[in-house]
């Protein structure tokens, strides 16, 4: 199954998970890759397990400064300190805040703090260019060069030199000269996760299939990544795989770090894979959380459209009434498939009464779409409330943006209207209606057989009795037009139809010879009918 899914943003928080051996870990691959929001939610759900507050907390304070936010990110540094004085990397945080403040001594100050705790260390180099560079590449081009160089000096095989050489590649939009940099890294570190995520994310529009083996070789080596198993789902997603989409999000699901945010993209992938079981399961997880009515909403949502799909209806229409019963939505909005999913739902549990005032609720927020009174059509018909299937129709030609679908509806069920009353006068106003509505069909397409039966069948709903004949014009123009179209599928049942009608017609007139006629040509489509045979002898 290959195909783009329609999916609506959900901008949702997470709740507490347990972590697992990743850790916070996963949120420093996260900031790696410029997904803040994503990394300091990981951040803060792992901290208080972290083997390492003194690197969480640096990185807690990364995203803040990069994030504009200068005062929490020198307090999340301090904090750093505080759990780990012999860690560079927070006195690096704390000089990249005197950098953004323009303090520059101060930033050397702490550059030479880092600097005591670890003698040559090419990652303390590199971090503290790169803050350089955040701060004003321009106006710091000579301690970011002299600080990379030293890097390279110090170790020629650590990836943060390479990296930081295709970031700032990347910045200049040097897209394949940064990919090969990204490269270079991973060669000197083949689990490195960064220099991995950012290679394929450059070479994913140059060769997706390559970036993505790519990514599968990276998985081999480093299984329990949340970011790694995520890229993954989302590449093959956005490659159009919805199989190794759906393969690899079950596997990120499955991870402590994921995001209750990619549970929807779960979901809806299980439900278009027509898993409505495993899909229904994880929305029963989303809807045990009810810290977030957002998610909350669309797990009922998703759950309504998985029921209804595997048409389990008394269970749908349950989770429907909680669906549409929810006191807070977390802003979310009810959509016309909603509606139509849960009509759908108490129609087949015969609430049809139910279904309709959905569906009028539906017309009064989204009085444009003619799809809702389309349904509602169905179901008048489907309970042969043809009154009201024809005023509904009317509706829709009414409103003048009709097709000739919907002009053809209106003819039918002002026929069923016609056949079912026994009040003369709506008869005769709902076989007028009916004639006018096909006729304008038969002026669209004279010969379209479809709309000469319909014409019969109203023309014979004014036969006042036997000897009116006064379906026998239009039953003759159908039988010309199927002679000259004796392939259409109907034309079997059209041709009886006339036949039948022409027959009887002439029977009772006392027309024998034409009668005769008409009987034995419906014979030779129905030749077992051993009643009309004898009838046919007797004329």
């Amino acid at each position: 199954m290959k195909t783009k899914f329609f999916f609506t943003t959900m901008l949702l928080a997470c709740a507490a998970l347990v972590t697992n051996a990743q850790g916070y870990k996963d949120g420093i691959d996260f900031y790696k890759i410029g997904k803040l929001d994503d990394a300091k939610e990981l951040l803060e759900r792992n901290l208080s397990t972290a083997s390492n507050k003194a690197e969480a907390y640096y990185y807690l304070g990364q995203v803040a400064l990069d994030q504009g936010e200068n005062a929490l990110a020198k307090s999340y540094y301090e904090k750093g300190v505080q759990a780990d004085a012999k860690y560079p990397f927070n006195y690096i945080g704390q000089a990249a805040v005197e950098l953004e403040n323009g303090n520059v001594k101060g930033a050397e100050t702490y550059y030479k703090q880092a600097e005591k705790c670890t003698k040559k260390n090419p990652k303390v180099a590199v971090a503290m260019a790169k803050a350089y560079f955040k701060a004003d590449a321009n106006k710091y081009a000579k301690q970011i060069d002299k600080l990379t160089k030293d890097a390279f000096k110090w170790n020629q095989e650590d990836p943060d030199y390479y990296i930081f050489q295709g970031d700032m590649l990347g910045v200049q939009k040097e897209w394949g000269a940064a990919a090969g940099q990204y490269d270079l890294a991973s060669q000197r570190d083949p689990t490195n996760i960064e220099s991995h995520v950012k290679y394929t994310n450059v070479d994913f529009f140059l060769n997706p299939q390559r970036a993505l083996n790519s990514l599968e070789d990276l998985l081999k080596r480093v299984p329990n990544n949340a970011l790694v198993q995520r890229e993954l789902a989302e590449k093959y997603f956005e490659n159009n795989d919805a199989e190794n989409a759906l393969k690899y999000y079950g596997i990120y699901y499955n991870n402590p770090n994921h995001f209750p945010k990619d549970e929807a993209r779960y979901v809806q992938l299980l439900w278009l894979n027509k898993d409505f079981d495993k899909s229904i399961e994880v929305c029963d997880d989303i809807i045990a959380n009810p810290a977030y009515p957002a998610m909350k909403f669309f797990g009922y949502r998703f759950k309504l459209y998985n029921q209804c799909d595997k048409n389990d209806w008394e269970a749908a229409a349950n989770t429907g009434a909680e669906f549409f019963g929810m006191s807070d939505t977390g802003g979310m909005e009810y959509t016309v498939r909603d509606f139509s999913y849960y009509a759908n739902a108490l129609n087949e549990t015969n609430r049809s009464a139910e279904a309709i005032q959905a569906f009028e609720k539906a017309m009064e927020l989204f009085p444009n779409e003619t799809s809702i009174r389309k349904q509602m059509f169905n179901i008048y018909n489907e309970n042969k409330d043809y009154v009201n299937a024809a005023k509904l129709c009317q509706s829709i030609v009414d409103g003048g943006n009709y097709t000739t679908a919907d002009l053809y509806n209106l003819a039918n069920s002002y026929r069923r209207v016609a056949s079912n009353t026994s009040d003369a006068t709506t008869k005769q106003d709902a076989i007028t209606r009916a004639r006018n509505a096909v006729n304008e069909l038969i002026q669209k397409e004279p010969d379209e057989l479809a709309y000469l039966y319909m014409a019969s069948q109203i023309d014979v709903l004014e036969d006042t009795d036997d000897k009116t004949g006064n379906a026998a014009n239009s039953y003759m123009r159908l039988i010309s037009a199927v002679d000259k179209n004796p392939s259409d599928p109907n034309a079997v049942a059209y041709y009886k139809s006339a036949y039948a009608y022409l027959g009887y017609y002439y029977m009772t007139i006392g027309d024998n010879v034409k009668a005769k006629d008409y009987f034995s040509k419906f014979l030779k489509y129905d030749p077992n009918n051993e009643n009309l045979r004898k009838v046919v002898e007797g004329l």
